[in-house]
């Protein structure tokens, strides 16, 4: 079926919204995700401030993310089951979320930077950006250094996930 302009209407709003219906419909669903890298990391640090667990866990990627959107192009697929490589992550960020928590809970921090290591990895539909380098500042000191918690990013149709996080 072809829909001419006449049927989406004479005015340009119109035929905007349609377009705008459409590529929503077609983008990837990530649940908790955010519009931009900052918002993440400033997402995990309000959680880490407020020493709660349950919202770290949310930022992450979940099982079904990670198996149904990521996984068919992931090289680890071809020498690993999914289950293997997923039980890892999550020990790994469990892990990392309690070092985290232990270490750095309840205390403010603001964002100054976020820089990657390691070359990013494309893949048909997202980026895995490697090796991730945040730096804060300590509220009240003003104290800078980087927060160790932090290392896989995903960005997804313009959406920003946490992959793991370091222990």
């Amino acid at each position: 079926m072809r829909i001419t302009a006449f049927q989406l209407g004479r005015t340009p709003r119109t035929a905007i919204t349609l377009i705008w219906l459409i590529s929503s419909a077609c983008a990837p669903n990530l649940s908790n995700s955010h519009r931009s890298l900052e918002d993440l990391i400033q997402a995990a640090l309000d959680a880490l401030e407020r020493q709660d667990q349950e919202a770290l866990w949310a930022l992450l990627v979940t099982r079904e993310e990670h198996q149904d959107l990521l996984w068919d192009q992931l090289p680890s697929r071809r020498a690993f089951t999914f289950d293997y490589v997923r039980s890892l992550n999550e020990r790994n960020s469990r892990e990392g979320i309690e070092s985290a928590l232990r270490e750095f809970g309840g205390s403010r921090f603001s964002l100054v930077s976020v820089e990657f290591t390691e070359p990013t990895e494309d893949y048909e539909g997202f980026r895995l950006h490697l090796g991730a380098r945040v730096t804060v500042k300590r509220a009240g000191n003003g104290v800078e250094g980087v927060l160790p918690i932090f290392d896989v990013i995903l960005e997804y149709g313009g959406r920003w996930k946490l992959m793991n996080y370091e222990q």
